[in-house]
């Protein structure tokens, strides 16, 4: 699974470039604000079906321009195939080998990706809720079945909040409590079965960095247990009433991860909330590895802005040994330093021109 070219029209402050790739480490150099991060955004659109850092259409699209578009040829084995993505104000629409494409879940099939950033960690040291949303985000990379219920669950929770807001009907309320209660339960199971396992590969992770290292899950919901559920949701309907918003359910669960005893981003040290994150992200890796039988193609948005010394080779050391393609963006060149690999290309670029350097 490769990605041979990208080719860019009118996309962030990019005018028009076509980038020829390196199939294994692709390293981009240049200073923040000149399109660094733009390039892995347009690949992530491209496989994901919308961007990571937007959900407005018009705002990666060039200033004073009315259109954009994203164009990546790829190679997977003996397959082919060409995605091009044409983003107006209001809409995008894809094209897999000149032919629409509708269903999304569709460009999984032909590429999978991991994106790791500065937001991922921040995430995880924030409230529960964008905890849960960063985790689902990685579920939803790994698992459709996930994904699919996650997206089934958050259209029935915006219903009854509907009917919360207006009508308050409890008929109606019962009847979308019924369902809520299967899906409820059936999506956090289905979490918890696959944040334990990847607690379990980032604890293997972790012990390879300290072998003393020891992490945990810890889930508390009432959406495990049906009959509890079941009892908050009937209890909790005069508050949800007078809120206008639905307060049991998979969005209220709490997801902790316990490093060495501890509440790793209640009470960890800053370098033990980095390998922590550094240790989830390389289980999506390893995980989306077992489920598609390849690794997904690595990006990597400012490799060094997060790691001390000791982590920084550490992951970097992972990431370049595997047989996959990787997209690394950097300001600073000392990253150049460990690179060991012969097969990358280095590329520099200045306020959206990509040229190849090395």
């Amino acid at each position: 699974m490769k990605i041979n070219s990208i080719s860019l029209k009118n996309f962030r402050n990019y005018s028009q470039s076509k980038i020829e790739l390196s199939p294994r480490i692709n390293l981009f150099l240049g200073n923040n604000g000149h399109g660094k991060t733009s390039l892995l955004e347009a690949v992530w659109i491209c496989v994901n079906g919308r961007s990571y850092r937007t959900a407005k259409s018009k705002n990666v699209i060039n200033f004073s321009n009315k259109s954009a578009e994203i164009e990546i040829r790829t190679t997977n084995n003996d397959s082919i195939n060409e995605i091009k993505v044409q983003i107006t104000e209001n809409k995008k629409k894809f094209l897999v080998n000149d032919k629409k494409n509708k269903n999304r879940s569709e460009l999984k099939k032909i590429l999978a990706t991991v994106l790791i950033d500065r937001e991922f960690k921040e995430n995880l040291e924030k409230s529960f809720r964008p905890r849960r949303l960063i985790l689902d985000s990685i579920m939803s990379n790994i698992s459709l079945s996930f994904s699919k219920k996650l997206q089934l669950y958050s259209e029935e929770i915006k219903r009854k909040n509907e009917i919360l807001r207006t009508s308050k009907n409890d008929d109606i309320l019962d009847f979308i409590d019924v369902r809520l209660l299967n899906l409820s339960h059936s999506l956090s199971s289905e979490r918890s079965l696959w944040l334990s396992r990847i607690t379990n590969i980032a604890g293997k992770v972790l012990r390879k960095l300290a072998p003393k290292n020891s992490l945990d899950l810890n889930i508390k919901s009432d959406s495990l247990d049906s009959e509890s559920l079941n009892s908050a949701l009937k209890s909790n309907r005069i508050k949800e009433k007078i809120t206008g918003k639905c307060l049991v359910g998979s969005h209220k669960d709490q997801i902790s991860f316990i490093l060495n005893g501890f509440d790793a981003f209640e009470f960890g040290s800053e370098g033990e909330k980095k390998s922590v994150s550094m240790a989830l992200k390389i289980s999506e890796i390893l995980l989306l590895k077992k489920v598609n039988n390849d690794f997904p193609i690595i990006l990597v948005d400012e490799i060094g802005s997060e790691f001390d010394q000791k982590r920084f080779n550490f992951f970097y050391t992972f990431i370049t040994s595997l047989e996959t393609q990787c997209f690394i963006t950097a300001n600073n060149k000392s990253v150049l330093d460990i690179n060991k690999s012969k097969d990358f290309s280095i590329f520099s670029i200045i306020n959206g021109d990509c040229k190849k350097i090395s």
